[in-house]
Parts: structure tokens; sequence; C-alpha cells
């Protein structure tokens, strides 16, 4: 089974590197980016498995990371959106997010809710390869 790919889109260092290393001992290969530009960059490039987001980056905001990610027909690549700004719900609604998370929190809840939702992904190509 190829490995999934998770985008985090952060720009606290620390805080990207924890999450990037939880990843990565877990067998995902995490890929971190500090700016919308460089997020951007990355979807030009591949698309990622879990897309995990900050909103207030320092050139601009991570809603137009989803809205490209989105724009780009990419609907079903699932983002969690972690915030130390309450994000707004219409947003998260309209841009399909699947989690939210509100810094500072437990690793084990972001670690969790990855888990869950590539799982998902994984069922849902193991339903569609038996069809």
């Amino acid at each position: 089974m190829p490995t999934a790919g998770v985008l985090i889109v952060e720009d606290d260092a620390v805080l990207a590197h924890a999450v990037g290393r939880n990843l990565t001992a877990r067998g995902y290969d995490a890929r971190i980016v500090g700016t919308v530009a460089e997020a951007l960059d990355a979807l030009e490039k591949d698309t990622p498995s879990l897309v995990v987001l900050d909103i207030d980056l320092p050139d601009g905001s991570g809603w137009e990371v989803l809205h490209t990610l989105r724009a780009g027909g990419r609907h079903a690549v699932p983002a969690i959106v972690m915030s130390a700004l309450r994000p707004n719900v219409r947003l998260v609604t309209e841009l399909g997010c699947v989690g939210i998370l509100e810094k500072p929190f437990p690793i084990d809840s972001l670690l969790r809710m990855i888990k869950h939702y590539i799982g998902q992904l994984a069922a849902l190509a193991g339903d569609q390869l038996e069809r």
C-alpha cells in the first residue's frame, strides 16, 4: 500500500515539525510548508491524501489554499483546519473541511483525526477496486 501524503501548512516551525515528526514516525509521508505560496506550489506538483492547514499565514489566508485545492477539482482531499483563530463556519462548510482544531490542542487529537480520514480514503479506494 502506498504511503499517504500529508501536506502540513503551518508557519509555526515548532508546531509544524512536531506534527511532521509524529506523522513520519507513524509511516506517513509528511511535507511541511509555511506560507500560502509554498502550499500552492506544493499542490501544483502533487495531490496529497490530506491537508492540515493553519488559517493565519504570513502571506495570506489558508482559505486561499483550500479555494485553490477545490477549484482544481480535488474535492475528495480531506482538510483539517488548525488555528488559534475561530474559523469561519461558512467557509469550513463551503470548502469541505473535515475537522477543526483550535490551538493549542493535544497532538494526539490531530493524529487520531488524520488516521481516521486517511483510513476512510483507503476504505473508499478498496471499495472502488472491488467494483
